[in-house]
């Protein structure tokens, strides 16, 4: 099972930042979360809302801003900015920094309620110029997003993200697709789930996974990745 860290080691670090991603390799994950979404002036940002309020303080969407301008602020607000300038950062930037590691990455199309014509292609041409095909992973809760990369590019890799109501032959409906993964809340999944999704060959990511009982859980179930911002504790209870 991957240990992948949701939005980097999110829970002692500012999500979505660089300090939170660096630490997520430091600490032994095998896999980083991030979301993305265009600026004001088309480049591919990771941050995880639509609005700036929640995480650096500031009014506006990102879409207001342009990347020169995002990456002047600092993206700190849920950790009391007790890490100091922690700032917005690009996923041409990232990208920089995974690459030089093993670690796969989950990049969430963030493209509903807002969406950013192009945000597929920008990600793709970014993540090929880096030579990191075989290492990404797709996800949105958008799903025509993720349809989109693939018909982009058939050999990318997509997920799907779901909440809510369990739907019936959701493995059936993946496969058909060409899904490679699932991605649904821990809140949706059962054994029922689990055996359809193996029954079909679909990889099965739950998240967002932080307290023991829940990790214990998927553990038990065999899952492919857990999605957490504990990247420690799940570490701790995966080898034990």
């Amino acid at each position: 099972m991957d240990i992948i860290a949701h939005r980097g080691f999110s829970g002692s670090y500012p999500e979505n930042t660089m300090l939170s991603f660096e630490k997520a390799v430091e600490n032994g994950a095998d896999a980083i979360e991030l979301d993305v979404h265009l600026s004001k002036d088309g480049e591919v940002m990771i941050i995880h809302d639509e609005a700036l309020s929640r995480t650096a303080g500031k009014d506006g969407f990102v879409f207001d801003y342009t990347r020169s301008e995002l990456e002047k602020i600092s993206a700190g607000k849920t950790k009391g900015d007790k890490f100091g300038f922690t700032p917005i950062p690009s996923l041409e930037e990232y990208l920089a920094m995974i690459k030089e590691t093993d670690l796969y990455t989950n990049i969430e199309l963030k493209t509903a309620p807002v969406y950013y014509p192009g945000i597929e292609e920008k990600t793709l041409e970014l993540v090929s110029r880096f030579g990191l095909e075989d290492r990404i992973l797709y996800s949105s809760f958008n799903w025509l997003s993720v349809l989109r990369v693939k018909e982009l590019d058939s050999t990318a890799r997509i997920a799907l993200l779901f909440d809510g109501l369990r739907l019936l032959h959701m493995g059936t409906l993946m496969s058909s697709m060409s899904v490679e993964c699932y991605h649904p809340s821990l809140s949706i999944l059962d054994d029922q789930v689990v055996s359809d999704m193996k029954a079909h060959g679909v990889k099965l990511n739950v998240w967002t996974v932080n307290d023991e009982e829940g990790m214990k859980r998927c553990i038990d179930w065999n899952i492919d990745g857990l999605i957490t911002n504990e990247v420690l504790k799940a570490k701790e209870l995966h080898r034990t």
